[in-house]
């Protein structure tokens, strides 16, 4: 794998990261809510307690993955939004290297555990975050309208 640099998102990341949106899910976020992260600095302040983070991966100024996670630093608790590769990168340990970046970053500044909901069809993410050390522990039934989510989670030591 080549050299990557993982930094917060700026204006300029924007349209990279929206066409990665679109390629990666069948309901992309609006690009939007990318614009105002990407105004925020890469830290998007909800109240006192809670931020919401966007770094992306790039190597010479081309973006070719990010993730979104919250901190509520009310309840120590860490939430993992959203992880998306483009695609001629997938499979390269891309992935792992923003879930590890943010599992740490959010470990670092004291959250005490994670989780993130998943598609239960997407076999590739769910393996990433089984051999992240995070455990499958519950269900939502038609979070993804037709589809069911599993509740990963892992507790920080």
């Amino acid at each position: 794998m080549t050299s990557t640099n993982i930094r917060s998102i700026v204006l300029d990341d924007i349209e990279s990261v929206f066409s990665i949106e679109k390629d990666s899910f069948p309901k992309p976020w609006q690009e939007d809510v990318f614009f105002q992260l990407a105004l925020s600095g890469g830290r998007y302040y909800v109240d006192e307690s809670i931020v919401v983070i966007m770094d992306v991966m790039g190597e010479r100024g081309a973006v070719n993955g990010y993730i979104v996670w919250e901190e509520d630093g009310g309840d120590n608790h860490g939430h993992i939004l959203n992880l998306a590769v483009h695609t001629k990168f997938r499979l390269q340990g891309r992935g792992k290297k923003l879930l590890n970046h943010a599992l740490s970053t959010m470990k670092s500044v004291g959250m005490e555990t994670c989780e993130l909901e998943v598609r239960e069809s997407n076999l590739w993410a769910r393996h990433l975050y089984e051999n992240a050390g995070m455990i499958a522990v519950d269900r939502r039934v038609e979070y993804y309208e037709s589809e069911d989510a599993i509740i990963y989670t892992i507790t920080f030591t």
